[in-house]
C-alpha cells in the first residue's frame, strides 16, 4: 500500500512539471489575449469580439482641437498706486473731529477730520486785504494810463502804478491757490466767513488702512494722518520665473483661486509684464479681473494660486483613458485588420501634451489621420 501511494505521488509530480513547461512555452497570455512577440518587442495585440465585450472595451476616433499649455504660478491681490492714498496736511494744525478706525469705509468727499490753526485766519485775512487793495491799484493804473496818454502825468507814475497793480495781482492769485489747498473757496470768502479750522476730505471711495494721528495732536506740514485704500481697481500680481518669461504676453487668460476662497474660480487677463528680472530670477506679471463685480470678494494681500493659459496649438487628441503608460512611456492602441471575430491592435508610441475637458493632446511617433480608430477604453489590461 505504501509503495502504491509513492508511485501516485511521483506520477502527479511529473504531470505538474510537464504542465508548467507547456504553460511557459504557450505564447497566449491571461484572459486569452494573444500578444505576438519575436526577437524584439511587438506592437501588435490580438483581441476577439468576446474578449472585447467581456472587458467592456470601447472604440473611438482621433479628435482634432486647440490645446493650451498652462504655467502654474503664485501671486497676490494688489491695489495699484492710484488706489493708495496718504492723507497729509499742506499746513500744520491741531487734529479735531477724527473718529475713524481701521477698516472703516469712507466716501469720496467725506470729511475725515478737521485741522485748526490760527495761521489759517492770517492767510484768509491777507487774501481779503490784498484783494481789496487790488481793486484800488487797478483803478489807479487805469487812471495813470489815461493821464499818460494825454501827457498830463509823468511816465514814471504810470510805470509805478502798473508795477504796484501787477505785484498785488500776483499776491492775490498766490493766496487764492493757497486757500484752495486748505479747501477754502476764495470767491466765497468774506470778512464774515473767516474760519480757524478747515475740513480734510477723502479723495477716494475706499477703506481706512491705518490711522496715524489722534485728536488734539499737532500735525506738522506734510505729516501723515491716515492711509486709505480704494478697491475700485484691484489687480492680480503674479510671480513668473525667468524660464517662462518668453511664453507670456498681454491678453493671455489667467485662472486663479485662493485658499481663503476654495470654491471660487476667478479669471483675469494679463495687461502688463515686467521688463526686468529681479535677483531671484523672477519677473512680475499684472492681470486685470475680467468680472469687476467679483473684485469685492478679494482682499489686498490675499495669496493666490494661478494658471496662465498659453497660446493654443492645433493637435490630435484622445480621451485621457486611451493613453496607457508603460515604464515611463506612453502608448495608444489603434484598430487594425479584422479576421473573423478577431481584431489586430497596433501599439503606437505617443508624447502626451496639455489636457482639456477629459481630452489629452498627443504627438504620435508616426502619422495618423482622422479615420484612425482608437481603443479609448480598456486598453490598460492589454499592455
Amino acid at each position: 500500500m505504501k509503495t502504491r501511494f509513492t508511485f501516485l505521488q511521483k506520477t502527479m509530480a511529473l504531470a505538474l512539471i510537464s504542465s508548467g513547461i507547456w504553460a511557459c512555452s504557450n505564447p497566449e497570455s491571461k484572459d486569452g489575449i494573444q500578444v505576438n512577440e519575436g526577437e524584439s518587442e511587438s506592437t501588435e495585440i490580438t483581441v476577439s469580439d468576446t474578449q472585447f465585450s467581456t472587458m467592456k472595451m470601447e472604440w473611438g476616433k482621433l479628435n482634432q482641437g486647440e490645446f493650451s499649455e498652462e504655467i502654474t504660478v503664485q501671486g497676490m491681490v494688489r491695489i495699484p498706486v492710484e488706489g493708495m492714498q496718504e492723507i497729509a496736511a499742506y499746513y500744520g494744525g491741531y487734529v479735531q473731529g477724527l473718529k475713524l478706525i481701521e477698516g472703516e469705509p469712507v466716501r469720496k468727499g467725506q470729511v475725515l477730520f478737521y485741522l485748526e490753526n490760527p495761521d489759517f485766519i492770517k492767510l484768509q485775512q491777507d487774501y481779503l486785504e490784498t484783494k481789496s487793495m487790488l481793486d484800488f491799484l487797478k483803478s489807479e493804473f487805469e487812471r495813470q494810463q489815461i493821464l499818460a496818454k494825454e501827457q498830463i502825468s509823468a511816465q514814471k507814475n504810470l510805470i509805478k502804478a502798473k508795477s504796484d497793480y501787477e505785484m498785488s495781482l500776483a499776491k492775490a492769485n498766490s493766496l487764492k491757490k493757497q486757500l484752495a489747498l486748505i479747501s477754502i473757496s476764495a470767491d466765497a470768502l468774506s470778512a464774515e466767513t473767516i474760519q480757524s479750522r478747515i475740513p480734510v476730505y477723502s479723495p477716494v471711495n475706499g477703506y481706512v488702512e491705518t490711522v496715524d494721528a489722534i485728536p488734539g495732536q499737532f500735525l506738522p506740514p506734510s505729516g501723515k494722518a491716515l492711509s486709505l485704500l480704494s478697491k475700485e481697481h484691484i489687480h492680480v500680481e503674479l510671480v513668473l520665473f525667468e524660464k517662462d518669461a518668453s511664453k507670456v504676453h498681454k491678453g493671455q487668460r489667467v485662472e486663479f483661486s485662493s485658499p481663503d476662497l476654495p470654491n471660487e474660480k476667478l479669471e483675469a487677463e494679463i495687461y502688463v509684464i515686467g521688463q526686468a528680472i529681479n535677483e531671484q530670477r523672477q519677473i512680475n506679471v499684472h492681470a486685470h479681473m475680467k468680472d469687476e463685480a467679483k473684485e469685492k470678494t478679494l482682499i489686498p494681500g490675499m495669496f493666490l494660486q494661478a494658471k496662465i493659459q498659453l497660446d493654443p496649438i492645433e493637435s490630435l487628441a484622445v480621451p485621457e483613458e486611451a493613453v496607457i503608460e508603460v515604464d515611463g512611456e506612453f502608448y495608444i492602441l489603434i484598430q487594425g485588420a479584422k479576421s473573423g471575430d478577431t481584431y489586430q491592435l497596433e501599439k503606437v508610441k505617443v508624447t502626451p501634451g496639455p489636457r482639456i475637458h477629459h481630452l489629452i493632446s498627443i504627438q504620435p511617433e508616426r502619422e495618423l489621420d482622422s479615420t484612425t480608430v482608437v481603443l479609448v477604453k480598456g486598453g490598460f489590461n492589454l499592455i
